[in-house]
């Protein structure tokens, strides 16, 4: 006797990368009944994301991911590296070591900063080390905090301070003191595909990925089965299940008919059911309880969504008339009298980038954890002020204003509640 196998139905929540790449992997399976549901109204990506500026200009940077991190080691290729040569993107070489130094007073002494810079080099080369022979002997973890101390690392000035954050807050948006040592000394990324980066500069966008993956799945705007506009409130298993089992069916391959069923409701009314729910909300809508689960999920799911932290990495865009700075690197490190406040700033007028930005004279400044979140809470006009106050500190009294600012607040957004896990 042949049993014929019913081909399950499946809702795919969020139309981010994750998402998307996640109704790829069904369709490869032979999953075909695929519905995509999109909480934004008129465009999908999710944290890969371009905006207008300046405002009217008709040209875009990327206010959420912009790097390809990791191009290739030892045979290894991130696997960003084919998507973006498929696509034709547009990207150049971002060399982080091309940096300047500058203290609150303009001071730009970068032997001092060097010696230092390879001082803070020599003890995280060190620190690598000591975490590989820890995660071998299968050692307690401990913050990375606690590693620099024991490796002899106190910061106790602006431009340590300066050093210190640049080099590991910029790229993980938390500090070291609540960061794990054993998975944050050596990051994976750059350990298995190179240290090196690129820089997408695309005016479609770095979104234009994921816009052409889903078109090629059949999920491109105008799609039936790519709903936006549906903000999630609440995801309901049948009586008596719960997300364990639904998990477990698929996992163990049951016929459909032993399956239970999942309805998806929306704030604008509507509701869908299928057989099954991949849910790729970020982790900090998930720890907002901004969608309901009903029943809802088990505590060992809840303990593991919580135990993480959800980082806020904001990225300031701030345009000027002309350009008045004197430096040519790429960057430009700022010594802050509050650890963070304004310590990084991308100079897009650097030889690698202006081919991209010909006609703007635009910094990009970022900043992450509570600083981030201290900005994202006022007004775009006091975080100019404060901006400024900065460069006068590092260029002199008689720079030009801007003409325009453009400040996402990712942590405020209900779909995202932040940029990226720790």
């Amino acid at each position: 006797m042949t049993t014929t196998k019913t081909i399950p139905s499946v809702i795919i929540l969020g139309a981010g990368v994750s998402g998307i790449f996640a109704a790829k992997a069904l369709k490869e399976a032979g999953i075909n009944d695929v519905t995509v549901l999109e909480g934004r109204a008129d465009v999908i990506g999710g944290r890969l994301h371009k905006a207008e500026f300046p405002p009217g200009s008709g040209r875009y940077v990327e206010i959420g991911g912009n790097w390809i991190e990791g191009l290739g080691n030892k045979g290894d290729e991130n696997p960003v590296m084919p998507l973006a040569q498929k696509y034709n993107m547009v990207y150049t070489a971002t060399d982080f070591t091309n940096t300047t130094y500058r203290g609150q007073d303009g001071s730009s002494d970068q032997t001092i900063f060097k010696e230092r810079l390879e001082v803070f080099t020599n003890m995280f080369d060190s620190v690598c080390t000591i975490a590989e022979e820890r995660t071998k002997k299968d050692l307690l973890d401990v913050s990375l905090r606690t590693a620099y101390r024991i490796a002899g690392w106190n910061p106790d000035n602006e431009l340590d301070n300066s050093i210190e954050w640049n080099s590991f807050d910029y790229e993980q948006a938390e500090t070291p003191d609540v960061s794990s040592f054993e998975y944050t000394a050596d990051l994976k990324t750059f350990t298995n595909f190179g240290e090196d980066s690129d820089f997408i500069a695309d005016q479609r966008g770095y979104q234009h990925i994921v816009e052409e993956e889903a078109k090629a799945l059949g999920l491109g705007y105008g799609s039936d089965r790519l709903l936006l506009n549906k903000v999630v409130t609440e995801i309901v298993w049948a009586e008596g299940t719960s997300a364990t089992d639904s998990a477990m069916s698929l996992q163990l391959d049951l016929p459909i008919e032993k399956q239970s069923r999942v309805t998806v409701k929306c704030k604008d009314g509507s509701s869908y059911t299928a057989d099954y729910v991949i849910c790729s909300f970020s982790l900090g809508v998930l720890q907002n309880h901004d969608v309901k689960f009903t029943p809802t999920l088990p505590s060992w799911k809840l303990q593991a969504i919580n135990q993480f932290h959800m980082a806020t990495y904001t990225k300031i865009f701030i345009a000027f008339p002309h350009k008045f700075w004197p430096d040519e690197t790429e960057f430009i490190w700022y010594g802050a009298d509050r650890r963070g406040e304004y310590s990084n700033w991308h100079n897009l007028e650097a030889k690698a980038y202006k081919p991209y930005f010909p006609h703007d004279h635009v910094l990009l400044c970022t900043v992450t954890d509570q600083v981030a979140f201290r900005i994202e809470r006022q007004s775009d006009k006091a975080t100019q002020k404060e901006m400024m106050a900065v460069l006068r500190n590092m260029y002199g009294q008689d720079i030009p204003e801007p003409i325009a600012i453009l400040v996402p607040r990712w942590n405020h957004d209900p779909l995202f509640r932040g940029t990226f896990s720790n």
